[in-house]
């Protein structure tokens, strides 16, 4: 009797990018398609789409994205430091026996993608270096570097005595996190690959501003069940953006801000894109650039367009495979 094959096992798809001489599988659950595949030692994962009109299948999708990771996306330099930020450490239980957990937004990992809120394994020490304005977490493996300025001071306050001269940090760093800012009568988007959904921040001061300073903003998260979306707007205001956030890429799906200039950062550690009314525009560390076309790549590149956190899976049991958001680590 032939075995009957497990449905809530996914649909594998071999691809294979010659360019690179690399593989992946494509796994394709129905409501969520991922694709994964080795680099440098990392694995990367990745919710994807492809268009079914246009004729294309899966193994080209992923062939594609592949060469495009590497040749436009990946980190290479060799000098990227395991950060956390928005970070904290707590005690948590485990056979009766406590221990320090760091928790935190990583970068750098070698196996988590970047702006994932994860956790540490046992944190063996704690540092404060003054000079880099960071605390250090070491584990039995991993050292990672936590600004201070970057504290989750609200959840740090439930175990204060774990950080070293905490009440001095507190009073030195709490709330005196700077956002970049830009003149008056332009929008500036601030994005982080250290940042859920890459959202930093937004400036915007009007022009009769008498004080200067930039008007306060809302966002949120809207999470789908096939694609997550992100909004934000500034109060008092009609300036109004939303986009879909895809693996380091982002796609504006609206842009309203008053007829006025749009800006975007990078303050990251790793190339961003954003995919505009105007074209795709490259964000290098650093750079800063109105959303123009002279500002558009005159080669677009292939970019995922799937999930930024496609759903964690538990293969052959998907019953709370939504349990806790995308997130889970």
């Amino acid at each position: 009797m032939a075995e009957e094959k497990n449905p809530m096992l996914p649909k594998e798809i071999r691809v294979y990018s010659e360019k690179h001489h690399i593989h992946g599988t494509i796994k394709d659950y129905g409501f969520v398609t991922k694709l994964v595949f080795a680099f440098e030692g990392k694995e990367i994962e990745m919710g994807i789409t492809r268009n079914i009109f246009s004729g294309e299948t899966f193994e080209e999708v992923g062939r594609d994205i592949i060469d495009s990771y590497i040749d436009n996306l990946a980190k290479r330099d060799g000098n990227r430091r395991l950060m956390y930020h928005y970070w904290y450490v707590d005690i948590r239980e485990y056979s009766g026996k406590p221990f320090k957990i760091g928790h935190g937004v990583v970068t750098g990992h070698e196996r988590l993608a970047d702006s994932v809120f994860s956790h540490s394994s046992e944190v063996k020490a704690i540092h404060i270096d003054e000079d880099r304005e960071e605390a250090v977490l070491t584990t039995r493996n991993s050292v990672y570097h936590c600004p201070l300025a970057y504290c989750d001071f609200k959840e740090q306050e439930k175990f204060p005595d774990i950080i070293p001269d905490y009440e001095k940090i507190k009073k030195k760093y709490e709330g005196k996190l700077d956002n970049p800012t830009i003149e008056p009568g332009k929008v500036l988007l601030v994005l982080a690959n250290f940042c859920e959904y890459y959202f930093h921040s937004i400036c915007y001061i009007p022009r009769d501003s008498k004080d200067k300073k930039p008007l306060e903003w809302l966002k949120w998260a809207h999470v789908g069940m096939f694609q997550d979306s992100y909004l934000i707007s500034v109060k008092g205001t009609r300036i109004d953006l939303r986009y879909f956030p895809h693996f380091q890429n982002i796609e504006f799906y609206s842009t309203k801000t008053e007829d006025m200039p749009l800006y975007l950062e990078n303050i990251g550690d790793v190339t961003l894109y954003a995919k505009t009314d105007c074209g795709t525009i490259r964000l290098e560390p650093g750079d800063r650039k109105e959303v123009s076309e002279e500002n558009v790549e005159t080669e677009r590149p292939i970019l995922p367009s799937g999930d930024l956190y496609p759903a964690a899976i538990i293969e052959g049991d998907i019953s709370n495979e939504l349990s806790d958001g995308k997130r889970n680590v």
